[in-house]
Order: structure tokens, then sequence, then C-alpha cells
């Protein structure tokens, strides 16, 4: 609630939240994408670097948006924005960094040497 209104009556709020849908379904279509070219048997490991590294990037984004939308309550260590954005900066880090997807990527498309 804000202003004696949920803030979800808001323009801006609502802006925030269609946007994280937008990135949130383009993340696992990125992520169907690779694990089809998988099952068939296809070339992949450049596709699953390109959803992996906007999966956990747009996962920050999205946690980072929702503590923005609920303030203070979204540093409050219990409330679930708060464990969803820490929880969300390892994927950023575990299996490969957001900058190693970005060099495999890099290097499927010809500009970046074989450096790993």
């Amino acid at each position: 609630m804000a202003f004696r209104r949920p803030i979800a009556d808001f323009q801006a709020i609502q802006f925030k939240i269609a946007d994280m849908r937008v990135a949130v379904d383009t993340a696992r279509l990125a992520t169907y994408r690779a694990a089809w070219l998988r099952d068939q048997g296809r070339p992949y490991k450049a596709e699953a670097s390109v959803a992996k590294l906007y999966s956990s990037e747009i996962a920050v984004t999205a946690a980072r948006e929702a503590v923005q939308i609920h303030g203070g309550y979204g540093f409050i260590e219990e409330f679930p924005v708060a464990r969803f954005y820490r929880d969300s900066k390892v994927l950023e880090i575990g299996e490969g960094t957001s900058e190693i997807q970005r060099i495999l990527i890099a290097r499927d498309l010809g500009v970046a040497g074989p450096e790993l």
C-alpha cells in the first residue's frame, strides 16, 4: 500500500512487473531452445551459454526490482524478496560466471580466441 492504494494500481509498478514477465518468458524460451537443440543431437553449447547468461542476469534484475517495489520491506531478511535477491546473485557466479558465458558466446561467433 502507498498513499492508501495498492501499489499495483500505480502504472510505474505495473510496468516493472510487465517487464519482469517479458524477461522471464524470454529466459525460459532461451532455455527451452538450448534443451531442444540438445535433445535433437544438434550443437547447443552456445545456446546454453546464452540461456544461462540471460537467465541469471534477469533473475538478479527481477529480484532487484522486486526489492525496489517492496521498498523498506525488501531489505528485511525474513521477507522473501530479500532472500530472492541474495539467492539470485549466486546464479551469476556458479556454474560459469557471466563473463565466462560471454567469452563462450563470443567464441561461438568467431570473435574470441581459444584462451580459456
